[in-house]
């Protein structure tokens, strides 16, 4: 009899993961509390790196991806008053990972991973949170807030920073904890600002960090980090107060980004506040694993939040096919997993510093420092990008 295995969440990686195994022989289910339409309309965007977009590739997925992106060709640093302070150059990512980094809408790229879902025939669930998860010596069994059980052999949690799987089966485990930044952003409609040849062009401003991109013929695809206290976050702006909050944050900035800002419709505006996660003691139990932000939260200050994610659930689908217990399939997948993306969250970490930096001293401090830790940067950003999950899933990076 087939494996039954269960994926709670239908974002990257849970879709991801549903894709691989398929590819394998496996026919999982998925449950998802969103519907199908808050899947498709989720955030802002993101930036796939090579390895993201080679794990894609795993998948059939590449092309489509690149299709619906922004083929991105490095990062511009700026101070606050437009001096350029560093640059990372991605122009010859294809030839050295055999991929681009691309720039895509959340959205979109949820969508594309449904579609190929849809196509494979995967069943999901939408509308379905889990309200309750019972393990046996022989199977696992999860309650839905539709009323409905079902049994697996397998379930993977790939829910996400908040992961209900994880507080339901590992209450022990740390919950994520807020860092002290929130960012907004979004995607406006500005003819004047000029296309940025596929690049990012980033300002650590007096009071905020902004950064965006824009094609050619194309909106301009933006966003902002910005500290905040635990205390005002708590209640959150909204609308036309909003939009003035972020207009005195990025008043000092360099001309395009306040253009940018005073483009912005408030009610378009998003705001996610950054989370982090300890490092988990670990990520399975019984009969049941947790991918993705469930197992290891990783800031978007890294640019491989979503990257990780894909890659994670390529190797999960591999342990899973060559390993005939469950407990042995999530032991060699975290052994694999690990150390990599627990590298990720430290770039992540190292990135984000610099954004909270606000008295003049640290920003001087800042100017004089970035050029030379910039290079450095970009070689750890690169010791993730050749990794080609797509071809030795199972190999250690």
């Amino acid at each position: 009899m087939k494996t039954r295995i269960g994926i709670v969440g239908a974002g990257f990686a849970g879709l991801a993961l549903a894709l691989a195994l398929v590819r394998r022989g496996f026919a999982p289910t998925v449950i998802e509390k969103r519907s199908e339409e808050q899947l498709r309309n989720e955030g802002i965007f993101l930036t796939l790196a090579p390895n993201g977009m080679n794990a894609l590739r795993g998948l059939g997925l590449a092309d489509a991806a690149l299709a619906r992106g922004i083929e991105t060709r490095g990062l511009v640093f700026h101070n606050e008053r437009g001096r350029v302070l560093g640059a990372l150059d991605y122009t010859r990512h294809v030839q050295r990972f055999a991929a681009p980094s691309v720039t895509i809408p959340r959205g979109e790229l949820g969508a594309i991973l449904l579609e190929a879902a849809r196509a494979a025939g995967i069943a999901i669930r939408f509308g379905t949170a889990v309200d309750a998860v019972t393990q046996t010596s022989s199977d696992v069994l999860v309650t839905g807030s539709d009323g409905g059980g079902e049994r697996f052999d397998i379930l993977v949690g790939a829910d996400g920073l908040r992961s209900r799987v994880r507080r339901l089966t590992m209450p022990d485990l740390p919950a994520p904890a807020y860092n002290g930044l929130q960012g907004s952003g979004g995607i406006v409609d500005v003819p004047d600002v000029p296309p940025t040849d596929g690049r990012m062009h980033m300002t650590f401003g007096r009071n905020a960090f902004f950064g965006y991109i824009k094609a050619p013929a194309a909106p301009v695809h933006w966003f902002n980090t910005f500290p905040q206290a635990e205390e005002n976050r708590a209640t959150p702006l909204t609308g036309a107060p909003l939009a003035q909050f972020l207009a005195g944050l990025h008043r000092l900035d360099p001309e395009v980004n306040r253009r940018i800002i005073a483009a912005v419709d408030p009610a378009d505006i998003r705001v996610y506040p950054d989370f982090d996660i300890p490092s988990l003691s670990h990520w399975s139990l019984g009969r049941v694993v947790l991918i993705g932000d469930a197992a290891h939260a990783v800031t978007p200050h890294s640019g491989q939040g979503a990257s990780m994610a894909l890659e994670d659930a390529l190797v999960l689908a591999a342990a899973i096919a060559a390993e005939p217990a469950p407990a042995r399939a999530f032991e060699r997948f975290e052994s694999l997993r690990r150390a990599r993306v627990e590298a990720a969250v430290r770039l992540g970490r190292q990135s984000g510093t610099p954004k909270k930096a606000q008295g003049w001293l640290s920003l001087r401090l800042r100017d004089l420092l970035l050029p030379l830790f910039v290079p450095l940067g970009q070689k750890a950003q690169e010791r993730l990008f050749a990794y080609r999950v797509d071809q030795e899933p199972l190999s250690l990076p």
